[in-house]
């Protein structure tokens, strides 16, 4: 027996959408898995662009911010190179204490992306 032209239809519909659940997964995949980190950060979305935000769990008033040191990680997809530690922060501004952490964030899509952790101290 001929299948039916609404049958064909109906069938038609069904792989059209399984089409684009199969090509969405990688996607999701992708931008669930961070391979582009974001960073420790206040805002979570798909496009950041030049957020800053402290991290208020490290402030020290003893020491005075009067040095700035910056350490940075970049990525690109499934890449991601740098070193966004406090440790790299202090060695690049020549600080032996910390007064606070910032952190700056770029994102965009989950494709492109950059954590600059900022610590400032003495």
């Amino acid at each position: 027996m001929e299948p039916s032209g609404r049958d064909v239809r109906a069938d038609m519909e069904k792989e059209s959408k399984m089409k684009a659940k199969i090509l969405l997964l990688p996607l999701l995949a992708a931008a669930a898995s961070g391979c582009v980190m974001v960073g420790p950060s206040n805002a979570r979305s798909l496009l950041t662009l030049d957020v800053q935000s402290p991290d208020t769990t490290f402030i020290d008033n003893s020491v005075r911010p009067i040095k700035k040191g910056e350490a940075t990680a970049t990525g690109l997809l499934l890449y991601t190179e740098g070193d966004a530690s406090i440790k790299a922060a202090m060695q690049n501004g020549g600080i032996s204490k910390i007064h606070h952490v910032d952190y700056k964030v770029k994102n965009v899509l989950g494709i492109v992306g950059s954590t600059t952790t900022i610590v400032w101290g003495e």
